[in-house]
């Protein structure tokens, strides 16, 4: 398993910039987890308290506004989920589950990744980034 989190990690355009030290310290916080075909990775509402990388898989994000269910978008390998809250820390705005057989994701725990980003403003800078685009996407998917 720890070979799995190594290369996630490594991989990750996410993490790739960082020192030896740094991805060192997130491989050993994060955990790997697996998920089936409808389950519930991020519920809209909860508290969110890690930041997810799909490793594996594809998952859905969708909405509840009112009665209507909105599709927001589906992700694959490589996509992080979670970020909106863990900026924000308000709960989550959407719910994510996984879309495919065998989904993996790479949870990376609140407290570590709230350290990193004090320490690296580019991380931090891509996850703003990421979340302002989102909300943008999120808001014209609502309108239509």
């Amino acid at each position: 398993m720890s070979a799995i989190i190594d290369q996630a990690v490594r991989k990750s355009p996410l993490f790739k910039d960082l020192n030896e030290q740094w991805k060192k310290r997130l491989m050993r916080a994060a955990s790997v987890q697996p998920y089936e075909v409808g389950e519930v990775i991020i519920e809209e509402g909860a508290q969110v308290n890690s930041l997810y990388i799909v490793l594996s898989g594809e998952v859905r994000v969708w909405s509840r506004i009112g009665e209507r269910v909105v599709e927001l978008e589906t992700l694959g390998s490589g996509a992080y989920l979670g970020e909106v809250s863990l900026l924000s820390g308000k709960k989550a705005t959407a719910s994510v589950e996984a879309l495919s057989e065998n989904v993996g994701v790479l949870a990376i725990g609140r407290d570590i990744l709230l350290e990193l980003l004090a320490e690296n403003s580019d991380i931090r800078r891509v996850l703003e980034d990421t979340t302002m685009q989102r909300a943008k996407d999120t808001i014209g998917k609502v309108l239509s």
